[in-house]
């Protein structure tokens, strides 16, 4: 019985250290994860901005059919550099639209004049919110990027979770917007007029990468975690033995001894109420009779005529004083 109970013990203090081992992991896991997106969300932007303003501040001086081909061989050169990014900063097309939403230049077709000649305005661009946000900027004005409320879903780097933990993804809204878009307003030289817009599309990390790295953290979390909960319940348990032993130790010594009594001790007396009939003294006055009290003690003198069996005898001198001696 005795070992059974430390055994249980054991198994109680292990299930309890493990549980809050796992519950720190998984936290400390979802904690760094949004740490490592927002760092990484936070550069990349700032990098796109200050990107998208030097190429808005290049292009306004090159609006012409020969500016157009040396703004498309830069676009181009800029996409192929950040194939070589160390913090993998992907340009995936840089595109150059007027005020109208006409396409004048893009990374996805190859500029002619004839081409241009033929092209039409984008309705859908003209009247998309994103657009009209752009087009609408205050010089140097930084714009925010199109990330969560409308994520573009076709990263090719979007994140590979392991199998069975693809619900992660749900608790991070920013893993589901990698791919974004930003903008940049052209503006006439010398004024504030709107000539056009730059949009920006681009990756902010390898989210696939992130992950990878993120996993391979949990995993040596969990074995640490695990081991060191281990040995927390192998401490309790021995607290715990070690304290049993010891209570039942001196629960098992007697006292021989009287001087082991309790310090206060409550005891109950009870009064006794002591009956005392009247005691009735011939050599009193006829008109006395003296009494004791049942309670209280107290004599008491009765003024009146007493009533007696015993007559008295006429031939006798009555006795004035009376002293009770009883």
């Amino acid at each position: 019985m005795k070992y059974s109970r430390f055994f249980l013990s054991f198994i109680l203090f292990f299930f309890l250290c493990e549980t809050l081992a796992l519950s720190a992991v998984v936290w400390t896991f979802y904690e760094s994860l949004q740490n490592a997106l927002t760092q990484e969300q936070f550069v990349s932007d700032h990098r796109a901005r200050d990107l998208t303003l030097a190429l808005a501040k290049s292009s306004e001086q090159r609006l012409q059919n020969e500016g157009y081909v040396e703004l498309e061989k830069m676009f181009h050169r800029y996409v192929e550099q950040s194939k070589n990014d160390p913090e993998e900063f992907y340009i995936q097309k840089i595109s150059l639209y007027s005020v109208d939403a006409t396409l004048l230049v893009s990374t996805d077709t190859i500029y002619t004049p004839e081409e241009l000649k033929n092209r039409k305005p984008d309705e859908a661009l003209l009247h998309s919110t994103f657009f009209k946000k752009g087009i609408r900027m205050k010089k140097w004005q930084w714009s925010e990027p199109e990330n969560g409320e409308n994520p573009i879903l076709n990263s090719k780097r979007d994140p590979k979770v392991r199998s069975g933990f693809e619900w992660v993804l749900s608790y991070l809204p920013l893993a589901k917007s990698n791919t974004v878009r930003l903008t940049s307003p052209l503006y006439k030289p010398g004024t504030l007029d709107v000539s056009g817009l730059v949009i920006l599309v681009y990756e902010r990390g390898n989210l696939g990468l992130l992950f990878e790295n993120q996993w391979k953290l949990v995993e040596w979390m969990v074995f640490n975690y695990v081991v060191f909960a281990f040995v927390v319940s192998l401490i309790l348990t021995g607290a715990f033995v070690t304290y049993t032993m010891l209570v039942a130790r001196d629960s098992s010594v007697i006292p021989k001894e009287s001087t082991n009594l309790p310090l206060f001790e409550k005891k109950t007396i009870e009064r006794k109420v002591s009956e005392i009939e009247p005691i009735v003294d011939l050599t009193e006055s006829p008109g006395q009779v003296t009494t004791s009290g049942e309670e209280s003690g107290v004599e008491i003198l009765s003024e009146g005529p007493l009533v007696s069996n015993v007559s008295p005898d006429p031939h006798q001198t009555p006795i004035r004083d009376a002293i009770f001696l009883g």
